[in-house]
């Protein structure tokens, strides 16, 4: 087992952590929360991960996203993650450029992380996971939030103090939709931005990308979903 294993597999066994090797994790928007989902999964022993996102890296990115850096403006994200985790792990890494609509072919996995901000392309992919039976949990909002007290896991329809989550109720409800969406959210109201920026801090965005990594380590060492 590599070395950089050595700690995590004190807190876990060996044995498991070899059984990590050979799990696969999708995750869907490498931004914000997605990068430290990317990183903490790499990080963990997961042995395959594929990275789904349309968009490129921004300079607006560089105070919270885990691979932009003042090198790689303008280059693809899942790129630029692919690079990123590669210099600090031997996880395989796949990537795919695209936005996710109806068309999208969810790739064979054992869990898919939800990191995506458009409405309908996260419920288009918590339907294609669910009509597969793979586990999801969704990501919901972040922006406006400068601190991480109010995290929590539960499902869709529990949530509160959360415009995001609101606005994926009521399109989950309007499509007639009843199975529970798991879900990471902060459970505080949004702040008022300035010139109606949306704000983002590293704080409450990689408080939520590792917890959401760490609900998945420990579901996929469980053994959870086999």
């Amino acid at each position: 087992m590599a070395e950089y294993l050595r700690r995590i597999e004190a807190l876990v066994t060996k044995e498991k952590i070899a059984a990590l090797k050979q799990k696969h994790v999708v995750i869907c928007g490498v931004g914000g929360v997605g990068s430290f989902v990317c990183e903490a999964l790499a990080r963990s022993g997961i042995g395959k991960l594929t990275l789904v996102d349309f968009d490129v890296v921004e300079e607006s990115n560089l105070n919270r996203q885990l691979m932009s850096n003042k090198d790689n403006i303008s280059q693809d994200k899942v790129i630029a993650m692919k690079k990123h985790l590669e210099e600090i792990s031997d996880c395989q890494i796949e990537t795919i450029k695209t936005f996710i609509n109806e068309d999208f072919i969810l790739p064979d996995c054992d869990y898919v992380a939800d990191c995506i901000d458009s409405l309908k392309s996260k419920f288009n992919l918590v339907k294609m996971a669910h009509s597969r039976n793979i586990p999801i949990i969704s990501s919901l909002g972040t922006a406006k939030r400068l601190r991480p007290q109010g995290l929590k896991r539960t499902t869709l329809d529990k949530t509160q103090n959360d415009p995001l989550a609101r606005a994926f109720r009521q399109l989950v409800r309007k499509e007639n939709y009843y199975k529970k969406i798991d879900v990471v959210f902060i459970d505080q109201a949004p702040l008022e931005c300035e010139n109606d920026e949306l704000g983002s801090s590293i704080f409450a965005v990689g408080s939520a990308g590792l917890y959401i990594a760490e609900i998945i380590f420990e579901e996929l060492l469980e053994d959870k979903y086999v």
